[in-house]
């Protein structure tokens, strides 16, 4: 009977011993594939931080590498990363000014229109926001001028924003009709409300006679059109695209000049024009006499 008790005994330390290895083992699995589950969780996250070794980007001698608009860019806008994008341009053509990291437009908006795939340079950025597109157009100093135009005045309506013109102004001075240019070199900053960079519509674009445009102008030169405008008639003339405003401006040009009788011996050769002057102290009228622009004292 003892040694009937004795084996029991054995036998359940062998089977417990057994389940012990057992569960242990069936533990170790467990552990083994929750780890291999934990790693594949992890890796498809895709806030997990991922170690990636970065492409060093190659430059090649006498290049600098820039950022340029994809498309572009109206006044006004909110710049972005998203916009841009790296090119590279000879190193010559790149300025000290010009925007060459995403970095560099941080915060900033767009102070005129930033043209697709062209270097930006910093006078065309703003850190202030703009209060529309026409706003951000107008630099320190500069002021923005609306007036009443048509077909002809607006050069059939060919007087566009971006476009440069000259601001005629005929009037009737001492008896007869005469034209000055009063503000030369002006910049059309819109045309009917539609400022430089807007979407236009082609199907219409082509026939579109502006009745208004926006100039920009210097404070005095704006002054001086709004009195104008008030006594007599303002026309527009465009200037050519390589124009830079650079030529000296013909002087005012009176209804005589459009004879060819002329007063007194004048060589064929010489553009002379005579405007009657009244002195308003004396009351006395002068005859002047203009070459190009300038006065000729003989």
């Amino acid at each position: 009977m003892f040694q009937n008790h004795t084996f029991a005994r054995s036998h359940r330390r062998k089977s417990q011993a057994m389940l012990m290895k057992f569960g242990l083992a069936i533990f170790m699995v467990a552990i083994a594939f929750g780890g291999v589950a934990l790693s594949l969780h992890l890796s498809s996250q895709p806030g997990v931080a991922k170690t990636v070794v970065p492409q060093e980007r190659v430059i090649e001698p006498g290049m600098v590498e820039i950022i340029v608009p994809l498309e572009s860019i109206p006044p006004g806008a909110t710049l972005e990363p998203k916009m841009f994008h790296r090119v590279k341009k000879p190193d010559l053509v790149v300025g000290p000014d010009t925007i060459r990291d995403f970095d560099d437009i941080k915060g900033l908006y767009s102070r005129g229109v930033l043209v697709a795939e062209q270097p930006v340079h910093r006078d065309f950025l703003t850190s202030l926001q703009p209060v529309n597109a026409l706003t951000a157009s107008i630099p320190a100093g500069y002021r923005a001028i609306a007036i009443s135009v048509d077909a002809i005045s607006s050069v059939e309506g060919w007087a566009q924003p971006g476009a440069r013109v000259d601001v005629i102004w005929v009037t009737r001075d001492l008896g007869s009709q005469m034209a000055y240019a009063i503000a030369p070199n002006a910049k059309v900053l819109s045309a009917n409300k539609k400022a430089e960079g807007a979407r236009v519509d082609s199907k219409n674009s082509d026939s579109e006679v502006p009745t208004t445009v926006t100039l920009l102008l210097s404070v005095r030169d704006a002054m001086r059109v709004r009195l104008a405008s008030l006594n007599g008639r303002l026309a527009l003339v465009l200037r050519g695209s390589d124009d830079a405003g650079l030529a000296k401006m013909s002087g005012p040009i009176g209804e005589g000049a459009l004879f060819n009788v002329g007063r007194g011996v004048q060589p064929q050769n010489r553009n002379l024009v005579s405007v009657k002057v009244r002195d308003r102290r004396t009351g006395k009228e002068e005859l002047l006499t203009f070459e190009d622009g300038e006065r000729v004292r003989e």
